[in-house]
This record gives structure tokens, C-alpha cells and sequence, in this order.
């Protein structure tokens, strides 16, 4: 009798968290600032992202030395994949602690950087030639 009701069991937990997946996400998700340009796509950083999971997009544009939005914090759900879409105009370097990510940023042109936040904690995204801080992401 436990064997006919395992299979059971195992659809039923399965049901329950594609429904669970499916709900929407409070995380705070940034408004972005539009410059004209081409896209460039960086890999995806620190394991592979779950289609399942949340994604949380942000975008941001820094001209001339100025970032909008404001820097701020994102929470993020851990496991979630972040996206990360910055423009500027002038060439830098993305940088985001905590996940070894370092993109170059072409002026004029869109990255974009997807990564999992697979760990907790407070990590700063920024610039690294203006020293610019872009934000926080919070993953909890």
C-alpha cells in the first residue's frame, strides 16, 4: 500500500511547487533610464539560472557621471536569477561583489549580466573606472 501512494505523493509536491513558483515576486525590481545603443550579452555567472525561480530585472544608466536610478537597494529571494541590464556612456567595467562578475561596459551600448543569487548577503554593484556605486543587491 505505501508504494501506490508514494507516486501519489511525489505528483502532489510537484503540483504544489509549480503553483508555488508561478505567484508573483516581491522583489523590488528598479525603473530604468533609456540611452540609445546596441545590446551586448554577457554569460551567466555563478551556476546555471532556474527557469523556475524568480527573475529580477534592473535596470540602470550612468551619464554624464550621474546614475539613475539613484542607487538603491534590490531584495532579492535567494535563488533568483538577477538581471542586470547597464548603459553608460562612457567605457568601464560592471562589477558586481560577491559573485566574481566583472563585464565591460561599452559606451553607448546596453550589458546585460544574468546571474543566481545563490548566496545571502548585501552585495554591491559599481563601476570600477568613475567608482560609481550603481546599487545593492540584498539577497535573502
Amino acid at each position: 500500500m505505501h508504494r501506490r501512494t508514494l507516486p501519489g505523493l511525489g505528483v502532489a509536491v510537484l503540483l504544489l511547487l509549480a503553483a508555488c513558483a508561478s505567484g508573483s515576486d516581491s522583489a523590488t525590481t528598479a525603473d530604468s533610464s533609456t540611452i540609445t545603443g546596441g545590446s551586448k550579452s554577457a554569460g551567466i555567472a555563478s551556476g546555471e539560472p532556474n527557469p523556475a525561480s524568480p527573475v529580477v530585472e534592473v535596470n540602470v544608466s550612468v551619464q554624464d557621471g550621474k546614475v539613475a536610478p539613484k542607487p538603491h537597494r534590490v531584495d532579492v529571494t535567494q535563488g533568483a536569477t538577477v538581471r542586470l541590464q547597464v548603459t553608460s556612456d562612457v567605457d568601464d567595467v560592471l562589477h558586481v561583489h560577491g559573485f566574481d562578475v566583472e563585464e565591460p561596459l561599452e559606451a553607448g551600448h546596453t550589458t546585460t549580466v544574468e546571474l543566481t543569487a545563490d548566496q545571502p548577503g548585501l552585495f554591491e554593484v559599481e563601476t570600477h573606472e568613475t567608482e560609481l556605486e550603481l546599487l545593492q543587491l540584498e539577497v535573502r
